[in-house]
């Protein structure tokens, strides 16, 4: 989930209808056995309401599920949309979920999907391939958030309970798509009710959104009670169920900071903090009526410059971008992220195969860097340094990056000027791809390597915003082409390592350091993770 993806330029989109890309696995038949009933947590044994309420600093604009791609909405979708597969916390293997098994061709350009028959939304219909097919077509249509992932994908429904995913080229992530919030399954009937559309011109006509914004129309264990930008969700039973009563009748998420989180969670009962810092974990060490759960986390910091001379005649210059890569104190920055965290060799974290290892990554070096500037024949070296304020990940603020790599610039002769800007406009001034310089974060919306090849110079909204659309670098995008199109996976990993290799010698993208993702709750729950496709699985927290 990229902080800052969620809308894709349209430049040059060869748009397919329903198409979606297949994994390759390996072996030409995969079938995932049906799972018995699906059932997420299990029936309380009081008749009082009971509430789990989660913690987190807000990155939301929506709750329309074909626009929304961020941590905040995968939290809440967790509980009330579903995907064809799901995988856990601790296994990122996809399993069933409605999809009852899958069968994947020996290119992997192929997969069939055979669904559940006793499904039903929360209205009470039931699931068919058509609700597949619909919220499929959406995404793609609408052109934002996850839209992405449909490119170049073929959907197709031979039947009332078969999907057929085609692709003209290989694409081995397939299962892991299919397992993210990016392709939740909605109602088509209730969606086109409130004036939603799959057609092409779906990004004039759809008028859904608002109604997305106060009702749901999944088939999870909960349905969408209210919404309030910037303050909360609350999520409420949903009576359609089609799989065994969740453990909470209700679900509230809250937008609070790192420090009210603390408190909450040391004070309150089915609490849950998702973003305190290290030092705020330590506190509680010791402390029974909480637990402490700390694991490596897929959030990588990187400052990112702009290649497009029209934002920054400095950013733009290839040799600004080395004195920038050579002149950070990466060791001091790994400290303000504080224990837990390391430094980051790549983009891609050390949770997803195909990354660099720590050995690779980029050191200072102030004698290179002060070479580099002078090679950039540039005099003025002035630049505004953009990061999301009122935001935090992992109890870490982004101004505190901030802050130390204008620190480590302004060593250099840089004169360096920091413009901290709200969520929201942060993310619409970067939408513009304009952006001189910002730190900012990534994780993926999906765990494979591949994911990380919109980054390369193109079309996809990661390049885009670091104005980086075109490249005369042949070399670079056959690179991209390759990893995803490759069945074999130890090849693709080590060509996603190349990859990495290439943007640390010459890209706009500069890693920083990989978070330790904390997370806090009080000891008499059960089951809480962080999830690295949903941030939490709220469906399956438990109570002892």
């Amino acid at each position: 989930m990229t902080i800052l993806r969620r809308h894709r330029s349209p430049r040059g989109r060869a748009r397919t209808r329903f198409a979606l890309t297949v994994p390759a696995v390996g072996v030409s038949l995969l079938l995932i056995a049906s799972s018995a009933a699906q059932g997420v947590g299990h029936a309380p044994s009081s008749t009082e309401v009971t509430t789990l309420t989660v913690d987190s600093s807000f990155v939301l604009t929506t709750m329309d599920p074909s626009r929304s791609l961020t941590p905040t909405y995968s939290i809440f979708a967790s509980g009330v949309y579903q995907t064809l597969l799901k995988h856990t916390a601790d296994d990122p293997t996809p399993q069933p979920m409605l999809a009852e098994s899958y069968v994947a061709s020996d290119d992997a350009t192929t997969y069939t999907f055979t669904l559940r028959d006793d499904v039903t939304f929360s209205d009470g219909s039931g699931l068919t391939s058509a609700d597949v097919l619909f919220s499929f077509n959406r995404l793609d249509a609408l052109d934002e958030g996850g839209s992405y992932l449909m490119d170049g994908l073929t959907v197709t429904a031979p039947d009332e309970y078969t999907v057929v995913i085609t692709s003209e080229t290989p694409r081995p992530a397939i299962p892991a798509m299919m397992s993210t919030p990016g392709f939740v399954v909605f109602s088509e009937a209730m969606v086109t009710a409130a004036g939603g559309t799959d057609a092409d011109d779906a990004p004039e006509t759809d008028a859904a959104e608002t109604w997305f914004n106060e009702n749901s129309a999944g088939s999870g264990p909960y349905v969408l009670e209210s919404y309030e930008t910037d303050n909360q969700i609350v999520m409420t039973r949903n009576e359609n169920y089609w799989g065994s009563a969740p453990e909470f009748d209700r679900i509230v998420v809250r937008n609070m900071p790192a420090a009210t989180q603390l408190l909450n969670v040391q004070r309150g009962v089915n609490e849950v903090a998702l973003d305190l810092s290290p030092a705020q974990s330590a506190s509680l060490v010791g402390d029974e009526a909480v637990t402490v759960r700390t694991d490596a986390s897929s959030a990588v910091f990187r400052a990112q410059m702009n290649m497009n001379p029209e934002a920054s005649e400095v950013t733009s210059n290839p040799h600004i971008q080395n004195a920038v890569r050579y002149g950070l104190n990466y060791n001091v920055i790994v400290q303000l992220a504080g224990e837990g965290a390391v430094r980051a060799a790549g983009i891609i974290p050390s949770t997803i195969p195909g990354h660099l290892p720590a050995e690779e990554a980029p050191q200072q070096d102030l004698e290179r860097a002060r070479e580099e500037i002078e090679a950039s024949g540039l005099e003025d070296l002035s630049i505004t340094l953009t990061y999301p304020s009122e935001l935090n990940v992992n109890g870490l603020e982004f101004a505190t990056i901030a802050q130390q790599v204008a620190t480590d610039l302004d060593a250099l002769g840089f004169d360096v000027e920091l413009e901290g800007l709200p969520v929201t406009p942060y993310l619409t001034e970067w939408a513009e791809g304009m952006m001189e310089m910002t730190v900012t974060y990534n994780m993926p919306d999906y765990l494979d390597p591949s994911y990380y090849t919109s980054f390369v110079p193109g079309d996809t909204s990661d390049a885009v915003r670091a104005g980086w659309p075109t490249t005369d670098d042949q070399e670079l995008l056959d690179l991209g082409a390759e990893i995803n199109t490759t069945v074999d996976n130890e090849t693709r990993y080590d060509l996603s390592q190349q990859l990495m290799r290439r943007f640390n010698e010459e890209s706009p993208y500069i890693p920083l350091m990989q978070t330790a993702q904390t997370v806090v709750s009080s000891s008499n729950l059960t089951n809480v993770a962080l999830h690295q496709a949903w941030t939490l699985d709220v469906t399956a927290v438990g109570t002892e």
